[in-house]
């Protein structure tokens, strides 16, 4: 079983674990290193999320390249800087253009899916309004009472 305990000398504070298997070691002798970063790319497929706001949603898939490993640090230099999130949005045309052209799905396959987002971002959004209407919290109350009224009858 492992003991724990927590030095306190002066402005360091240590922190020993003890053990049958393991020597004794304090938490400034433990280090944390990664040597490489693996990059994987993977395919990009047709989606099925509504909440693009128009054209066809873009997923990944479950194919990959994988890229031979590099150090970290390499990595780190190379990467460049990160983008804002806004940057990271691909316009409905662009999404369009890599299912067909890169990607080989058929025009017709992008252009039902899309339509097929849209009427379920339609859907969904009836749905909420409609959760949320008065009338729709009138006829749910009204439901509710007729049921108790009905089970109180049958007692």
């Amino acid at each position: 079983m492992d003991a724990y305990k927590i030095e306190d000398s002066q402005q360091q504070v240590g922190f020993e674990i003890t053990s049958p298997m393991t020597p004794l070691r304090t938490i400034e002798d433990a280090r944390v290193g990664f040597a490489n970063a693996i990059i994987r790319e993977y395919e990009v497929t047709l989606g099925d999320n509504p909440s693009v706001s128009k054209g066809p949603p873009l997923s990944l898939g479950w194919s990959y390249n994988e890229m031979l490993p590099i150090p970290v640090d390499k990595y780190e230099e190379m990467r460049g800087t990160r983008r804002e999130t806004y940057q990271m949005a691909v316009p409905a045309d662009a999404r369009f253009d890599i299912l067909v052209s890169e990607w080989g799905h058929s025009m017709k396959e992008v252009e039902q899916t899309s339509q097929q987002c849209q009427k379920t971002k339609r859907r969904r959004m009836h749905s909420a309004r409609k959760a949320h209407s008065p009338i729709h919290h009138m006829v749910k109350n009204a439901r509710q009472k007729v049921g108790i009224a009905f089970s109180r009858g049958s007692q």
